[in-house]
């Protein structure tokens, strides 16, 4: 690899971020990666590990509730604070363009913080809102950086602007609504992460199979919607009017054998536990007990060309709002304009017909509509990636690399694992816990530099230090081998498994009744009301009077129907 970098340069065909991108993606470095340190301070489980911006700093969070700034090359404690939280501190990042001085966090006890640090070393945490649950996940904006966003158990993503130090809640991410169920429960959210190469886009996922990209665009419609309407100083208003904006999601993407069926049961149970963009706008999950998948970018794949039905919606302030939002975006994507105009389209019939005001036509179109919605439920799988073990913990998953032309996951078995993106060949196999490793974070520079943390109590930075490249040998394969095993029982395990809710016992009460005879049931009951009313000491009492049910039968009318369920 240095050999031909030098050629290059000796002929004066490279520029300098030619060879940088040159070395980036060089599988060599990858194949180099070994320990370089260790940073040890915490006292707890280390959740989070985040360079920052510059990459010259490194903060982490634990069960100690306390964060840790690191210079990380020198292996040096720089700060150390007490978070404010009162549980596991979950994630912690520092905010761009602050100069090192702002850094949010979120935890276990539902609390979003942040932590204004001053010259002298002195640190003042404030609280900035609350989920109702724990908050696993902060995201940062990338066009936008004194903003950022939240998601938690209680399915919420708020949005905080720390110019004004306000938050207003986007969205609430709910489940389809079951059979007999007239409300949909909100969806425990593990992950949140915006689109870097479209930065009005984010994705959030948990506690079903699906990932949901939504479109920051149709709340800034509403919000011209609510200006409009003079409710901007109603923050109860506002938030309404966001959730309604952002109700569907623009994309909605899962694996096909994990696609829910009509009655909203998926195939299997299955959820993710992280979603990330790449620079180029893939997405790459990581599910419990399931293959990593890799999930292609907007407008590349199925949805290319899906016809849209036409609108027949009267204009609205939403829509006016709209309108003057495209002129302000005129160089945003013109695809992405024409799903969000339907989108609000179909929300102006919906309400019109909630009112009784809608017309035949209309409800056609909205059939029409929600077909058009449905049809964007699909897999779009480029790739996946396994020999992993995903089931004990909230695992992350990450891109690596100047192009993002790596894939990387920890696992249960308390090795990093680092697959190439577009073959899903294991190329890096790192012991990097000896339990389980969770947290993964990529220098943002550094094409081959890695942090990673997990159960122990540090946190290991990987650097390609090995004099020759060393790729994965037999015993990585010997090690997939018995991973993919694993999960394979305890999948077995679970379908096994039968799980009687009072919706399952109810009908097994009800086939068990439709199969007995009326006769039978009539003698029993008029059997158990004399052997009730009768003296145990009476001489001459027949068997039938002594309720003596568990005799053989004495006629084959009387033996049981083996079709009988019978719950014990």
């Amino acid at each position: 690899m240095f050999r031909g970098i030098l050629d290059r340069q000796a002929d004066g065909a490279s520029t300098p971020i030619g060879l940088q991108q040159q070395a980036g993606r060089s599988l060599s470095l990858v194949h180099r990666l070994r320990l370089d340190r260790k940073l040890a301070n915490h006292e707890g489980c280390v959740n989070t590990v985040a360079f920052n911006p510059t990459g010259e700093r490194l903060v982490s969070g634990s069960d100690d509730l306390h964060i840790n700034i690191w210079d990380w090359q020198l292996g040096k404690t720089l700060l150390s604070f007490h978070s404010g939280h009162r549980n596991n501190v979950f994630q912690a990042k520092t905010l761009p363009e602050s100069a090192d001085k702002t850094i949010v966090t979120c935890a276990a006890d539902g609390k979003v913080r942040a932590a204004f640090l001053s010259e002298d070393g002195h640190c003042e945490t404030k609280q900035l809102a609350k989920h109702r649950g724990r908050a696993h996940k902060l995201a940062l904006e990338p066009d936008q950086p004194n903003c950022f966003l939240s998601s938690g158990e209680d399915g919420a993503v708020i949005s905080f602007d720390m110019r004004s130090r306000k938050s207003v809640k986007l969205l609430v991410c709910k489940t389809a609504a079951r059979p007999g169920s007239q409300t949909a429960k909100p969806l425990v959210l593990n992950s949140i992460h915006c689109n870097p190469c479209r930065p009005w886009q984010f994705t959030v996922a948990g506690g079903d199979a699906y990932v949901r990209v939504y479109d920051r665009r149709k709340a800034e419609a509403a919000s011209c919607s609510a200006s409009a309407d003079g409710e901007e100083n109603d923050p109860e208003a506002t938030t309404r009017s966001f959730a309604t904006a952002l109700a569907t999601p623009v994309r909605k993407l899962a694996p096909k054998h994990m696609h829910a069926d009509q009655a909203g049961c998926t195939a299997r149970h299955a959820h993710v536990t992280c979603a990330t963009f790449s620079r180029q706008g893939e997405i790459v999950a990581t599910y419990n007990d399931e293959k990593i998948y890799l999930f292609g970018a907007e407008g590349t794949s199925q949805d290319r060309g899906r016809p849209r039905p036409a609108s027949t919606a009267a204009s609205s302030p939403a829509k006016r709002a709209k309108t003057s939002n495209q002129e302000a975006d005129a160089a945003h994507d013109q695809q992405t304009d024409e799903d969000e105009q339907e989108e609000i389209d179909h929300r102006a019939r919906r309400d019109s017909e909630d009112s009784g005001m809608a017309e035949k036509d209309s409800s056609s179109t909205s059939e029409a509509m929600d077909r058009w919605r449905d049809s964007l439920i699909d897999d779009e799988v480029v790739q996946t990636y396994s020999g992993h073990v995903n089931s004990e913990t909230v695992k992350g998953v990450s891109f690596m690399g100047v192009a993002d032309e790596y894939v990387v996951s920890g696992s249960d078995c308390g090795h990093v694992y680092i697959w190439s993106k577009h073959d899903g060949k294991l190329q890096q196999l790192l012991k990097g816990d000896r339990h389980v490793v969770n947290c993964l974070e990529p220098h943002p520079y550094l094409p081959a530099t890695l942090a990673t943390s997990g159960i122990e109590h540090d946190i290991k930075v990987w650097s390609p230090l090995a004099e020759k490249p060393q790729p994965p040998g037999p015993e990585a394969e010997e090690l997939m081998s018995r991973n993919r095993n694993q999960v394979a029982r305890e999948n077995r395990a679970r379908v096994n498994q039968v799980m009687l809710t009072p919706q399952i016992i109810a009908q097994l009460m009800r086939l068990q009744s439709m199969h007995q005879r009326p006769g039978d049931v009539s003698r029993r009951r008029a059997e158990a009301r004399r052997g009730a009313g009768s003296d145990s000491g009476r001489e001459g009492e027949s068997e039938a009077e002594d309720g003596e049910e568990d005799e053989e039968p004495s006629s084959p009318r009387d033996a049981p129907d083996p079709r009988d369920c019978v719950i014990s």
